[in-house]
């Protein structure tokens, strides 16, 4: 009872304190007119108490460590240790195999002369004419392993014989230069743009920015000491988890554009990918995931029919992934060797190797973080290493860079509390350009600086890529049209952002918008119940098509119900004026809108804690589910009977194993 009543309290507190900041940030509003006339509100650059301040878009400025969230948070300390040996094996830029004869004897007890290791190369099989595949692999005849010599095999296992070691495995990945795909290249050179940028795009999954504030304190220090960033602050999310995230930002489209599940057996390698316009123009591509069994393209999905980069990952994370090196290490570990920093270094050695040729990088880090708030900790370490030596060798000095997630944990108890809810919209993201390239056009450096306080998304990330393909073009209304046909949904950060930008204009779900201020309502209300009631039967009404196998949900509890609406501020917009020097807008009659409910409730017999936004219009007296419904808790296996990645979070069994008789009883115990 008495942790309910502190906990009411600090909830109480957090949102008079939020009205006491709204109240002083408007303190300074210039009225020009009566209500009932247009208003001029002055929109100053320091806005306290808010991280985002527009007259489209308000976004609290809250605290990492805010007392709501504190008790979830812990603090790791120290790179991640992965036990075993120091591997004497290690990759190097162009394909190259290094020795170090100092590990090799102080931590084995082995001299060079004594040493014989054979490699197999690690080769993607793509399956037959009829049964293609971007899940098989093979391995190539036994080679005899030269360190220090060029290869021209990507990935190898490596086994060496020793007398105390009969039997030592490693699995390396290399970066070779390939002259089948130089040889593309170079007969496009000619068609680059003087002085073109590199491409380095490395994510991690499931990171708020709070997050990254908390937790990769290291990597976040050499940000603001040694680069100069840009952090956008507005920057937020437009669908539920990766793959839906991912799509906007590499092609500028919603997923729906090329994909839904009547279409599940498709490749993906007819999608519209950014690298593939910078493949186009001479650029070296590279496509790295480290986690197959949950890769964006492949989770529940049929992935690549062909490679989709110059440099594809897939094969060797799939060898790995299946090997009894694999099952024998630390997790997140393969032997010694933390996961992140393989990942890592292949990035480097691919950078390195390709020297002054142009090239475009994606990474992506998704198993230390997936479904975990703290482990983001240990992936401080060996990303300020990688920045740290991107920068230290010059590569950043050629390269834009972009730093992000895709989104922000979505599961755990910290993302039922309010903050968690901002949280899980709100990635980080910071992006680098080299001080020539900002020097060379003053434009657009002034633009991205300004737009580091607007509202932005995914769908501007790709504007601004395909807007760096054409940077060296004089802006025109041909140009423009260009773009807006590349890039339909997005905004570049190259190009002015409108000041009142909305979560509509910027194509974000209300269900995911982060501007719009939730006041808590009383569960008890009627209209709170109808919302609750729209919500379970939108969730049955996508399960009937599994009404064989997936049990019918009911509503077992509204856990809490807020109601938002857009800022006054949009609901009463008419036009702005001026971008920077008495900036203000025009404001008139508020026009009328219908509210929005964030609802949250809990099922059963799943037990289910879902999340949705349910539009009640006044007027007609509807109830309408808007799109997205999250699931707050861990399914684990209670869907294990369906495959579909869209029903999975909604879908009970009906089949009683012993799994769910083993979930109801802990359950049960738990609610008593």
């Amino acid at each position: 009872m008495g942790s309910t009543i502190r906990r009411t309290f600090v909830i109480l507190s957090t949102f008079s304190l939020v009205a006491l900041v709204l109240f002083l940030s408007y303190s300074g509003d210039e009225i020009i007119s009566e209500s009932s006339k247009p208003v001029q509100i002055k929109w100053l650059v320091d806005n306290h108490g808010f991280i985002l301040n527009t007259p489209g878009c308000q976004i609290p400025d809250w605290d990492p460590y805010d007392p709501s969230v504190l008790s979830f948070i812990s603090k790791v300390s120290g790179p991640y240790r992965c036990p075993g040996r120091p591997q004497f094996m290690n990759a190097r830029p162009n394909g190259i195999v290094a020795l170090d004869e100092h590990l090799l004897s102080f931590y084995y007890g082995i001299h060079r002369e004594n040493l014989s290791c054979t490699y197999r190369p690690i080769i993607r099989d793509p399956g037959g004419e009829k049964d293609p595949t971007d899940n098989k692999y093979y391995f190539g005849n036994p080679k005899k392993l030269r360190f220090g010599v060029p290869l021209k095999d990507e990935f190898l296992v490596v086994k060496c014989t020793m007398q105390e070691f009969p039997n030592l495995t490693q699995f390396i990945p290399l970066v070779p230069i390939k002259p089948e795909v130089e040889n593309v290249k170079s007969k496009i050179k000619s068609s680059l743009e003087d002085d073109p940028l590199n491409l380095i795009i490395v994510g991690i999954d499931s990171v708020s920015k709070l997050n990254f504030l908390r937790h990769f304190r290291k990597t976040h220090r050499f940000l603001k000491e040694n680069l100069s960033f840009f952090e956008l602050n507005g920057y937020t999310k437009v669908a539920d988890n990766t793959f839906p995230n991912l799509v906007p930002l590499l092609t500028g489209h919603f997923i729906e554009h090329y994909w839904n599940e009547s279409v599940r057996d498709m490749f993906f390698d007819d999608v519209d990918f950014i690298w593939k316009n910078f493949s186009r123009r001479g650029y070296r591509t590279l496509f790295a995931e480290d986690a197959p069994h949950i890769a964006t393209f492949n989770y529940l999905k049929k992935g690549f029919r062909d490679p989709p980069a110059d440099y594809y990952f897939r094969p060797f994370a799939l060898a790995v992934e299946k090997s009894l090196v694999r099952r024998e290490s630390k997790a997140n570990c393969l032997q010694s060797k933390f996961e992140m920093d393989i990942l890592y270094n292949y990035l480097k050695d691919f950078v390195k190797t390709m020297g002054d040729k142009p090239l475009f990088a994606f990474t992506f880090v998704a198993r230390l973080t997936h479904d975990s708030l703290n482990a983001a900790g240990y992936a401080d370490e060996p990303t300020f290493h990688l920045l740290r030596d991107l920068h230290d060798n010059g590569a950043l000095n050629k390269s834009l860079l972009i730093l992000f997630s895709d989104h922000g944990i979505r599961f755990g108890p910290i993302r039922q509390t309010y903050i968690g809810k901002f949280e899980e919209r709100m990635p980080f993201i910071y992006l680098f350009f080299p001080p020539w390239f900002l020097e060379k056009y003053p434009e657009l450096a002034a633009n991205l600086r300004k737009n580091q306080h607007r509202l932005t998304t995914p769908f501007d990330i790709h504007a601004t890529l395909v807007h760096l393909l054409n940077v060296t073009r004089q802006s025109s209304p041909e140009l423009n049209e260009t773009l807006s046909m590349l890039t339909p949904n997005g905004l570049s950060l190259m190009d002015p952002i409108p000041v009142n930008r909305t979560c509509e204009q910027a194509n974000i779900l209300p269900h995911w918008c982060p501007c719009q201020t939730h006041k808590p309502v009383p569960v008890t209300e009627p209209v709170v119940t109808n919302c609750a009631l729209a919500l379970i039967d939108t969730i049955n009404e996508l399960l009937k098509p599994y009404e064989n196998v997936c049990a019918p949900l009911k509503m077992e509890k509204i856990i809490d119900a807020r109601f938002g609406q857009a800022n006054d501020v949009v609901l009463r917009f008419v036009k702005h004026q001026n971008d920077v020097i008495n900036r203000h807008v025009i404001l008139g009659e508020k026009i009328n809108a219908p509210g929005d409910y964030l609802i949250v409730i809990s099922a059963s017999p799943s037990g289910g804690i879902f999340e949705g936004t349910v539009r009640y219009d006044v007027e007609d007296g509807t109830y309408r589910v808007l799109d997205d419904i999250s699931r707050l808790n861990v399914y684990g296996n209670q869907s294990i009977c369906i495959s579909s990645a869209r029903i999975r979070k909604f879908c009970f069994c009906k089949t009683k194993t012993l799994f769910h008789k083993i979930f109801r009883t802990m359950r049960n115990s738990t609610l008593s």
